[in-house]
């Protein structure tokens, strides 16, 4: 099985990551699938195009992500998950980022 890169992940992908075999939520997650991948770039300071090789950690910080985003739809819960994804971005992203 070859890597799949973040610029090619697309909804099957993201349904089949996240173990969903309905339809109900396909615009959601292609909207969250859009956001998180632009979300990603934001943080980074660098588009993907600007990287030579695009690291497969971004795929992975991606689909967290999305899981993340997906199981916690709801604006205010009971609890805070703001630090739930920090090894998304201290472990995954934070290699990569341009901190200028």
């Amino acid at each position: 099985m070859k890597d799949i890169l973040i610029t090619e992940l697309d909804l099957d992908l993201v349904k089949q990551y996240l173990r969903i075999d309905h339809n109900e939520d396909d615009v959601l997650l292609t909207t969250m699938l859009y956001s998180a991948k632009s979300f990603i770039q934001s943080y980074l300071n660098k588009r993907f195009e600007e990287f030579e090789t695009i690291p497969d950690e971004f795929t992975i910080a991606c689909l967290a992500i999305l899981a993340h985003w997906y199981e916690r739809r709801e604006i205010q819960g009971d609890k805070d998950t703001r630090g739930e994804l920090k090894y998304v971005f201290s472990g995954l992203l934070d290699l990569h980022r341009n901190w200028n």
